[in-house]
């Protein structure tokens, strides 16, 4: 089993969804209005000084249903719109304890 991380800014939020939903992942975790900063990218504290909020989604799945939405969402990193707007993907193995 692996688990992908994804964030991303709010305003592309539906469309990583739709990468999900449109690749057979079996289902995720989704948390709004997620806050945070690193170097060399934006911040949101989702004020006026630094607007916006980020999505975290979580999937975990077997490693052939997760593929299908990777190579979506790298294709969407390399479209601008999304590039600009900020997106990331992390992959971990998982073992299922409960």
């Amino acid at each position: 089993m692996k688990m992908l991380w994804i964030i991303c800014n709010e305003s592309i939020a539906e469309d990583v969804r739709d990468a999900l939903e449109g690749n057979g992942v079996s289902g995720y975790t989704v948390w709004r209005g997620v806050l945070g900063t690193h170097i060399g990218h934006k911040t949101h504290w989702g004020d006026a000084i630094f607007p916006g909020h980020n999505w975290t989604f979580m999937v975990v799945d077997e490693e052939e249903h997760i593929n299908g939405a990777i190579q979506r969402l790298k294709d969407m990193k390399g479209e601008d719109r999304y590039h600009r707007a900020g997106i990331k993907a992390y992959m971990q193995d998982v073992n299922a304890v409960v």
